[in-house]
């Protein structure tokens, strides 16, 4: 468990957390750009972001970790990069089942997940969500360091994918770089997306962090 100098404090999330989690995840998460190209509709893309977030929590809960604030407020869904680069099977079956009609589109955004994925060893951070109201106060900030500090006495790279300019903005001021000369954009004049990596941080003194290659 950390504290931030704001008080702020983060813990691992379990079980217990997932309806709480749920609310804010649907909430920061349901009118991103690649939400509404997965499923245009508001009405219907809210049903299933309702469905869809508790199962995200289980199974990161089971094949990672899922760091929360103590308000439930934030939460930083953290995988291996081997549950990332194959995900398990059953987990799929049941986002396509939620996912109903809208399969074949999570279909294709996970196809590009995929393939923009690093072979070498890292943690992904799968998603980083915090309640808009609470947004541009530091929490996403505190979700981060926590992790970060793991990564590198570690020394573990990180990899994501941003999907908002705001976001890429607030991994750039963490380390972390884009891994593709431009945007991937989604099919269908979908939205870009950012794959991003960020390289363990060193702590003797003039070391300058890594560049290494993905």
């Amino acid at each position: 468990m950390t504290t931030t100098p704001t008080r702020t404090v983060i813990r691992v999330a379990d079980r217990h957390d997932i309806p709480a989690l749920t609310a804010t995840l649907v909430e920061a998460f349901v009118d991103t750009p690649d939400a509404v190209w997965l499923i245009p509709d508001p009405g219907e893309r809210r049903r299933v972001y309702q469905r869809l977030c508790p199962a995200i929590l289980t199974h990161a809960m089971t094949s990672g970790t899922v760091y929360t604030s103590g308000d439930h407020a934030g939460a930083a869904v953290w995988l291996p990069h081997t549950a990332a680069g194959n995900p398990d099977p059953h987990h799929t079956a049941l986002i396509d089942r939620i996912a109903g009609q809208h399969a074949p589109r999570f279909a294709r955004l996970a196809a590009v997940l995929h393939h923009h994925t690093p072979h070498r060893p890292h943690t992904y951070l799968a998603y980083l969500g915090v309640a808009p109201d609470r947004q541009r106060h530091g929490l996403g900030t505190a979700l981060l360091t926590h992790r970060h500090a793991t990564c590198d006495t570690a020394g573990t790279p990180v990899h994501l994918v941003a999907t908002t300019t705001d976001a890429r903005r607030l991994y750039q001021q963490h380390g972390y770089y884009d891994t593709t000369p431009t945007p991937v954009h989604l099919p269908d004049g979908g939205p870009p997306l950012w794959p991003m990596w960020r390289q363990p941080h060193t702590r003797s003194r003039g070391t300058a962090p890594g560049r290494g290659r993905p």
